[in-house]
């Protein structure tokens, strides 16, 4: 582990990913621009992040459980695959990412209509 550096991670990511690694750091930061841009028109507006937050998060929580089921199928793991309760965590890990791309688009959404 002491030649384990973000050298590293990033050629793995790119032997694991190929193509795919590029268009989802694209990806972040469009996301990351578009968070930040909606928390600082929310507070140029004056208006509350409460209720466009809450959206995010309970849309990216939802979001997450449903997919939980789709992890095997992405993963060209078998129908089968969630046997017990790790299977179950370490799919929802995993279904975390899209549902937090739905809760960023949805939080980004709600905090427009807002302000």
């Amino acid at each position: 582990m002491s030649d384990f550096n973000p050298v590293t991670l990033y050629f793995i990511l790119a032997e694991s990913l190929g193509a795919w690694l590029w268009a989802l750091v694209a990806l972040a930061v469009v996301l990351l621009a578009g968070l930040v841009g909606a928390v600082v028109r929310l507070r140029r507006t004056r208006a509350g992040a409460g209720r466009p937050l809450a959206l995010g998060l309970g849309l990216a929580l939802l979001a997450s459980a449903g997919l939980t089921f789709a992890v095997p199928l992405w993963s060209q793991a078998g129908p089968g695959a969630l046997n017990g309760p790790v299977d179950l965590a370490m799919a929802f890990a995993l279904a975390l990412i899209p549902g937090a791309v739905l809760g960023a688009l949805a939080f980004m959404l709600s905090a427009r209509a807002r302000s």
